[in-house]
């Protein structure tokens, strides 16, 4: 195989603070947590760093304050080999903190809003993104990017005109957090169910974006695998029904495995196959890069799978 381009994931890096809840709790209610160890988390964060465990070359760019949580995180993420050389830095902007809450084999994840309105791209950082083969951000964080007098909409328009590859992941997807019109330059897109029913509610569909920039739109659909949608068609890939210890970033651990099996193949539908397989050795595993594993593990866990079932 010949060696791969190079990727940018661009988006939020942060310190995961866990706790354990006996049930979920209902509006009103009070319950005693228990705190567990603390992880290393933010969903692009993830994302790059389990596509670096594959051997993928890869650098990650967030805007963060230059304080000590900030260098810890990306410290971290340099010890996995990725660069962060265009890490933007903001004295103004509050330190990333997620907080998430385990019940039952589901998970609440709170992300406090830093406030960021304006991300500078300055013209070394928008040349390493436009080498590279994908660029991958979320709506959130690329809305505030702006290089002099460009913003975000035709940044990304530069960025695909130069070859790289736009994707996002639209997680859960809001609306009014949400700029529709950066839909229409992505190269691939993924979203889970609940992103999808509001996706349609919206007033959008998946096929009015196969018909413009997107070649693969994937659904996630947790233990049932994941709904592919590409210009030939809409195929169901079957997933992996697991025993689940934590499924945070299982989502994060789907894309990353998902471009680098795409990267290595150029075809989907086998991507797709090899992201539900890494996406299910992850759930069994605490914190949210418990995806970070190698093509071994999840190639032999498919093997595995199909002489068990």
């Amino acid at each position: 195989m010949n060696t791969p381009r190079y990727s940018v994931f661009f988006g939020d890096v942060a310190q995961d603070e866990y706790f354990a809840a006996p049930y979920f709790p209902h509006a009103g209610d009070k319950v005693v947590v228990e705190s567990l160890p603390s992880q290393f988390g933010g969903m692009l964060a993830n994302a790059a760093s389990i596509f670096a465990n594959y051997g993928m070359p890869a650098s990650f760019m967030s805007h963060l304050n230059p304080g000590p949580l900030s260098r810890k995180l990306l410290d971290q993420l340099a010890g996995l080999g990725l660069g962060i050389e265009h890490v933007v830095f903001d004295e103004r902007v509050p330190d990333s903190r997620c907080l998430i809450l385990l019940a039952e084999d589901q998970h609440i994840v709170i992300i406090p809003n830093l406030g960021i309105t304006h991300t500078e791209i300055t013209p070394a950082a928008f040349e390493h993104m436009a080498g590279a083969e994908f660029v991958v951000t979320s709506m959130t964080d690329a809305q505030p990017w702006r290089m002099g007098p460009l913003r975000s909409l035709e940044i990304l328009g530069a960025l695909r005109e130069r070859g790289a590859k736009v994707v996002m992941d639209l997680d859960t997807f809001d609306q009014k957090d949400h700029a529709t019109a950066l839909f229409d330059l992505c190269d691939i897109l993924f979203m889970n169910s609940l992103g999808e029913r509001r996706f349609v509610e919206s007033g959008r569909d998946i096929r009015s974006l196969l018909d413009g920039a997107a070649t693969a739109v994937v659904v996630t659909r947790d233990s049932d695998g994941c709904e592919l949608h590409t210009r030939d068609g809409v195929f169901t890939v079957p997933g992996f029904p697991v025993d689940v210890v934590d499924v945070t970033g299982a989502g994060d651990t789907f894309s990353s495995s998902f471009l680098y099996a795409y990267s290595r193949t150029g075809d989907p539908r086998e991507a797709a196959e090899f992201a539900n397989a890494a996406a299910a050795l992850s759930v069994g595993k605490a914190g949210a890069r418990g995806g970070m594993t190698t093509r071994a593990e999840v190639e032999a866990f498919r093997r595995s799978y199909i002489r068990t079932a």
